[in-house]
């Protein structure tokens, strides 16, 4: 069961990393230098992060406690996805938009994208 809970953590943790970059590349192309593109995403995206792994948490507590007779069957999948994401949520919100930095490059160049 906690392998599955780590699948549903990889699906999420992706998708919150798929947003906030998106939404960098967009910034970018439509010319904002790199590190203002990433203050501007950081302001704009980390409040639908924080709201998806917020909920994801929230809804997990109740099984995470192992209330009732197979509460411990569940136990496993709450605790990796909490874990997780409290984890994945914090290395999204400050790693990620260093490794973007070093991965695109040139402080005042744009972002070339092909065709």
């Amino acid at each position: 069961i906690s392998l599955m809970g780590f699948i549903v953590l990889m699906g999420t943790v992706v998708n919150n990393g798929i947003v906030f970059v998106d939404y960098a590349n967009q910034l970018r192309i439509g010319g904002m230098e790199r590190r203002a593109a990433l203050i501007a995403t950081g302001k704009t995206r980390m409040r639908p992060i924080l709201m998806t792994t917020l909920t994801t948490v929230v809804s997990m507590v109740p099984m995470a406690l192992a209330l009732g007779d197979s509460g411990s069957t569940t136990q496993g999948l709450a605790l990796v996805n909490i874990g997780g994401l409290t984890a994945s949520t914090i290395l999204s919100l400050l790693m990620l938009p260093a490794y973007y930095s070093l991965m695109n490059g040139g402080g005042k160049k744009r972002m070339i994208i092909a065709d």
